[in-house]
């Protein structure tokens, strides 16, 4: 689904160009007629590329599904998520930003751990319908381990284990939940499902709480940087576009069975050709 080389030309750029100050932006770099802004031109040339290649992979998708809509919002605000902690390291992580408020790995702890539970949700709906033996009944402590796809022990490992940790899970796991639910159908959104709540919420609500639970603590992980000294440079703040961009163009491609991949690879060549042309003038 998502092709991993332009994900990855987009996070080189982004690691190189994080660290450089203001000045460093101004390094002289031209790109055909613009030679008066320097290496930060850079940004808005990559950004530029990325909307470019979302408008012209949306020409490719004119029909969409609701599930494959909403997931794109998910992504959306995965990526978000992705950039707002971008370039953290595991002490500033850690760092607690005041008495009794949550430092950011336990923050995204929280939110990967609620990612795993709204899917184990998910799941155990569509089974349950799908084999047309729904009931409203919670979900049992081995059903809910088998949907996880790890023991309880494995979970709270997970979520009280390192930063980087939870990075890498969650690369792998969103990815993968966007691709498997990528073919609800319409009329499946529309099925009751049952979590902690009374209310047996439709489906379509899970895959909506999934973006609306970003946004409530992607939030709080920007108070918390700003409160323990890391609040985002004008880079940062510039890779938070990138990733936005991006997440637009892979929005596109969720849920395609066919997609023009030599465009997507192009992108990416271009994005990674200038990460090295501008590394090159670094050094």
């Amino acid at each position: 689904m998502f092709i991993p080389d332009l994900s990855q030309a987009v996070e080189n750029f982004a690691s190189l160009m994080q660290p450089l100050s203001e000045k460093d932006l101004e390094h002289e770099w031209i790109w055909k007629d613009h030679d008066e802004e320097g290496i930060r031109f850079a940004f808005f040339v990559t950004l530029q590329e990325l909307r470019h290649l979302a408008v012209t992979l949306s020409t490719l998708r004119p029909s969409r599904t609701s599930s494959q809509r909403i997931l794109r919002q998910y992504h959306a605000a995965y990526m978000d998520l992705q950039a707002a902690i971008f370039g953290l390291s595991e002490k500033d992580a850690d760092k607690v930003p005041a008495e009794g408020e949550w430092q950011a790995r336990k923050v995204y702890a929280h939110i990967l751990s609620t990612d795993i539970n709204f899917t184990i949700t998910v799941r155990y709906a569509l089974e349950k319908h799908r084999a047309a033996i729904w009931t409203p009944d919670r979900i049992s402590d081995e059903d809910e381990n088998r949907l996880a796809g790890m023991s309880e022990e494995e979970y709270q490992a997970l979520r009280q284990g390192p930063f980087e940790g939870m990075l890498a899970y969650h690369r792998e796991f969103h990815p993968a939940i966007v691709e498997e639910f990528s073919g609800i159908t319409d009329e499946e959104l529309d099925f009751p499902s049952t979590f902690w709540e009374e209310t047996r919420f439709p489906i379509r609500h899970r895959l909506h709480r999934y973006e609306a639970h970003y946004a409530q603590h992607t939030v709080q992980i920007d108070k918390t940087l700003v409160a323990v000294g890391q609040a985002p440079n004008e880079s940062k703040r510039l890779i938070r576009k990138l990733y936005a961009a991006l997440a637009e163009a892979e929005g596109m491609m969720i849920g395609a069975e066919k997609m023009d991949d030599a465009v997507i690879y192009a992108t990416a060549s271009s994005i990674a050709q200038r990460t090295k042309e501008i590394s090159d003038l670094l050094r």
